[in-house]
């Protein structure tokens, strides 16, 4: 088995989830095995699920907000309808019409389906071939492994390996684990506990309310289903670098840990600005204005005398605010030679492909891919990703 995760989210999530997705199908039938993807929907950080982002043509950004509600309770139990009308209207406001609307139209929330349950719905729509479950809904398979970092846990190991890698330069995604990370997730919060208190609970038939926190989940994941590959992020293999001991500690096999493709979409239309300003999506930096059409105005003789008023004893003040007036008449002619063109400006198309200087799947809601590419979306993101490296960084023109 081939599995990734990745947890809910207002809109269902950044981009690269579905790469992530399609990576995982790519690679399973490679290797003639299944496809798994693990919904993570147990977390509770409402800050970095609350919202959906929106890249516009111009590189501009619309966040679309939602309130999830109040508490500590984790995603699975905040109810996907909180978030989806809001999303689709800020689509249709933005975005204008799209291929895909129809079909999430007909993904609406049913009832009170969580984030969770929702996204592993789209999740089975879009890759047939793929399993997608809630982990929650496998607590039962990881007992042995809980009770065994309860009783083992490799507190020194843990603590001489952070150091390592701290001095190595490396961040700090968890701190000190001292002990196993583990909490209590109901409807009415997610809440901490001691490794005493998770006996306690598992004593009394606790179990399926135990969750696990971000250092343990791996560890438990992979004892509930066992996989030859697991297809993570730059963030979760970074993550992995530091509870390697959990595995022999628990005695969990190792899964080999491959990092997942990414992928810039690319409009026929952004393809043939890039192409105009003499660039390329897969390299945006080098994308140029054109050159200012000057309509019988001459830069060349305004610097000329720009340089003779700052020669000029007493005009200091003139010449700054020439010096001013220049950068804005330059500016103003390159857009009128991009309008002549029919063009779009460079930084706007860097913004559309690098939004917020990032790659494009780290900011754009999977929902406005949906929206604008459709579902068969999905199938060429598999396309993509069977024939991109490991890590390897691709666009898909649409």
């Amino acid at each position: 088995m081939i599995v990734t995760g990745q947890q809910p989210a207002v809109g269902g999530g950044p981009l690269y989830t579905l790469i992530k997705i399609a990576h995982a199908v790519a690679l399973a039938r490679q290797r003639k095995e299944s496809a798994l993807f693990w919904c993570a929907s147990e977390d509770h950080d409402l800050g970095e699920a609350s919202h959906a982002d929106l890249v516009l043509r111009d590189g501009t950004i619309k966040r679309c907000s939602v309130a999830l509600g109040l508490g500590r309770a984790s995603l699975r139990f905040r109810p996907a309808s909180a978030w989806f009308e809001a999303v689709f209207s800020a689509c249709h406001d933005h975005l204008g019409a799209g291929i895909g609307s129809e079909f999430l139209r007909g993904q609406a929330s049913i009832a009170d389906e969580g984030m969770g349950a929702w996204l592993c719905r789209l999740v089975r729509t879009l890759f047939p071939e793929v399993e997608a479950i809630e982990g929650h809904s496998l607590r039962s398979r990881w007992s042995s492994a809980l009770t065994r970092a309860l009783d083992h846990w490799p507190t020194d190991e843990l603590a001489e390996l952070r150091l390592r890698l701290l001095r190595e330069g490396r961040g700090d995604p968890f701190g000190e684990l001292a002990q196993a990370p583990l909490f209590v997730d109901d409807a009415s919060g997610r809440l901490p506990v001691t490794p005493a208190q998770a006996r306690e609970i598992l004593t009394t038939g606790g179990l399926d309310r135990l969750s696990p926190g971000a250092a343990l989940r791996p560890i438990l994941q992979q004892a509930a289903l066992p996989c030859t590959a697991y297809v993570g992020g730059p963030g979760e293999l970074a993550y992995h670098r530091f509870i390697m001991p959990l595995y022999a500690a628990l005695q969990v096999a190792q899964p080999e840990l491959i990092p997942r493709c990414s992928v810039t979409l690319v409009p026929t239309w952004c393809a043939r600005a890039c192409a105009a300003l003499g660039g390329s999506p897969e390299l945006p930096d080098a994308l140029r204005d054109p050159p200012p059409f000057e309509n019988g105005t001459s830069l060349a003789a305004f610097d000329e005398v720009l340089r003779q008023v700052e020669m000029t004893p007493g005009l200091s003040g003139s010449s700054r605010r020439l010096a001013n007036e220049r950068v804005h008449l330059a500016r103003r002619l390159s857009t009128l030679a991009r309008g002549r063109a029919g063009l779009p400006a460079a930084g706007s198309l860097r913004a559309y492909l690098r939004p917020r200087g990032q790659l494009q799947e780290r900011t754009m809601s999977l929902f406005q891919a949906l929206w604008q590419f459709g579902p068969g979306l999905a199938p060429q993101l598999v396309a993509v990703a069977t024939r991109s490296q490991p890590g390897a960084h691709e666009t898909l023109e649409l």
